[in-house]
């Protein structure tokens, strides 16, 4: 089962743009486009049977901060446009994620 109605599974698009007949697209394809086209063989990145291949890619060439902020400023931009309010980032989100999972869901001991 996949999810439905998520930048990761639908195509989300302005609607002021669309109606002006341009589409603007807010979805992880421009992430998508770019890392396949950063490297040489972009079949890494989309053939299952190449899933080792693919996971030494990833331990071996970290992203620049720069292109991670901009797939959280897309994420963050829907639901803010979503639920009508701003949506304030934490100072330290890896430590309330853990926190939430130990203490909300006894996930973390």
């Amino acid at each position: 089962m996949d999810e439905v109605g998520t930048p990761d599974s639908s195509r989300i698009w302005d609607s002021a743009s669309y109606a002006d007949g341009k589409i603007v697209e807010n979805s992880k394809e421009g992430f998508r486009q770019l890392l396949l086209n950063h490297f040489p063989d972009p079949d890494i990145l989309l053939n299952k049977n190449r899933m080792p291949e693919r996971a030494a890619l990833a331990e071996d060439n970290l992203l620049p901060e720069a292109v991670l902020m901009s797939v959280s400023e897309t994420y963050t931009g829907i639901a803010e446009k979503i639920t009508g309010e701003k949506i304030t980032l934490p100072e330290d989100p890896k430590a309330e994620i853990i926190a939430i999972l130990a203490e909300q869901y006894d996930l973390i001991v």
